[in-house]
């Protein structure tokens, strides 16, 4: 089997990286890096919204809404917000039609890019032949071979997280200093050497370390119940060409279990900034910690049907 930079040997169409140790051309670039940073722009507004319930900000008030558990428990209370989609017209009033399409857009894109990028090139690094085969989850190569192939993955994925995590810091902010009134992150150019004099070169990484936690879990979580679904239970019963898909359901299946993850990194990339949207804590795990105690793990875990956390069922507002 030829190796992938062979195939995609360097010409003048083609993107060098890793100093020509790998290469990829402009059509797999394309496929692997640029449509995967245009998605985000297409779907901008609701990764505003989500990213606004992540911080806790609620401008409604929680509803009573009849569940399956009532059913059997008749005083048991639920308490729900509106749809993401009320939560948009919202936050179109706060910062206008414009502004929801397009505040903290470039970061996102820019940080989609980098992730891809880096991730990709990283995994051809390490697997050179990786993007020639079929996916380690479709063949039945034994444990050994997923466990590398599945490490070396999650080393990928770690690399694309660390090197476009500052552009999520950014995007998170410039999201979010609506709530105190603030224009401190407008200009994405001037933001970021203004956040390096006040804050210093490290608040770039607040709440990396839940971030990367929640990556990894996933990764590993997702692998390993691919690999056991394609083994043993789909086995022989389905396409073999269907099997390449099963990475993509169990990833969803495990969203949730790391979902804490997502929430507390969020919250720290903004409570450490000068808009003061968030409350301070002096590690990550004093913000999980306190996060998880007043259920406010359940933000953002849906968009359609938005649970409220225990302790504000009953209010609304900026749920800190």
């Amino acid at each position: 089997m030829r190796r992938y930079s062979n195939r995609f040997a360097t010409t003048s169409g083609s993107i060098p990286s890793f100093g020509g140790l790998a290469t990829m051309d402009y059509t797999e670039t394309t496929y692997k890096c640029l449509i995967p940073s245009l998605i985000p722009a297409i779907t901008h507004p609701l990764t505003y919204a989500r990213t606004m319930m992540l911080l806790g900000y609620e401008p409604f008030p929680s509803v009573r809404r009849f569940t399956l558990r009532n059913i059997f428990q008749s005083e048991y209370e639920a308490f729900y917000y509106p749809s993401v989609f009320t939560y948009c017209r919202k936050l179109r009033q706060e910062v206008g039609l414009y502004g929801i399409f397009t505040i903290g857009l470039p970061a996102n894109i820019i940080g989609s890019f980098f992730k891809s990028y880096s991730t990709n090139v990283t995994m051809e690094y390490l697997t050179p032949d990786f993007f020639e085969k079929k996916t380690f989850f479709e063949d039945d190569q034994g444990i050994r071979i997923f466990l590398i192939s599945t490490s070396k993955l999650t080393v990928a994925r770690v690399v694309g997280v660390v090197v476009s995590y500052p552009f999520q810091v950014l995007m998170i902010r410039q999201m979010s200093q609506f709530i105190s009134g603030t224009r401190l992150y407008d200009c994405m150019f001037n933001a970021f050497p203004a956040i390096l004099e006040s804050e210093g070169f490290l608040s770039f990484f607040s709440g990396l370390t839940p971030r990367l936690i929640g990556e990894v879990i996933t990764v590993w979580l997702t692998a390993c119940l691919a690999y056991i679904f394609n083994k043993y239970i789909f086995a022989n019963r389905i396409d073999p060409s269907l099997k390449k898909h099963t990475p993509y359901v169990t990833e969803m299946m495990v969203s949730g279990a790391t979902h804490g993850f997502t929430v507390t990194s969020t919250v720290m990339a903004a409570c450490d900034s000068n808009i003061n949207v968030a409350p301070s804590f002096n590690n990550w795990w004093q913000c999980y910690s306190y996060l998880s105690q007043s259920g406010a793990f359940v933000r953002g875990s849906s968009l359609l049907f938005r649970r409220a956390p225990p302790l504000v069922s009953k209010s609304y507002g900026y749920s800190q």
